[in-house]
């Protein structure tokens, strides 16, 4: 199984101003079940990004998985999986102790597809991914 590593830029959200979020697709199509990881860097508070992933393929689908590893701080935890069904958007938030890589400060999450599918081709996954203001 291969895995794309793809460093993501979060879109800062602006109060009082519409914000466009563009849905990125994921690429991850190489063999059935590639995954592919999205490395984000906060640029303010990790508990202020917001992840959106979703799963456009409703005739080839199914449910996608999402992982997020533990973090070196003294509350590092992996996140629990989190599944995204056929035809639905799932949104995510951060704890940045729980999840912070303290080298790098990066907080990694791992997208799997439906066992024998492909991200791109049978589930059409996209993501956005936005940081609220201070």
């Amino acid at each position: 199984m291969a895995n794309v590593d793809k460093t993501v830029v979060n879109i800062p959200l602006v109060r009082e101003e519409g914000t466009v979020v563009t849905a990125i697709a994921l690429t991850s199509d190489s063999a059935n079940n590639d995954t592919e990881t999205l490395i984000i860097t906060p640029t303010g508070p990790a508990n202020k990004i917001i992840l959106i992933i979703n799963e456009m393929a409703a005739s080839t689908g199914g449910t996608m998985t999402v992982d997020c590893k533990a973090g070196g701080y003294w509350a590092a935890l992996a996140m629990e999986t989190v599944s995204v069904a056929v035809s639905t958007s799932v949104a995510i938030v951060f704890q940045a102790a729980a999840h912070k890589d303290m080298d790098d400060n990066t907080i990694e999450v791992m997208i799997t597809p439906e066992v024998g599918s492909k991200l791109a081709t049978n589930h059409g996954a996209t993501y956005q991914i936005m940081q609220m203001p201070d």
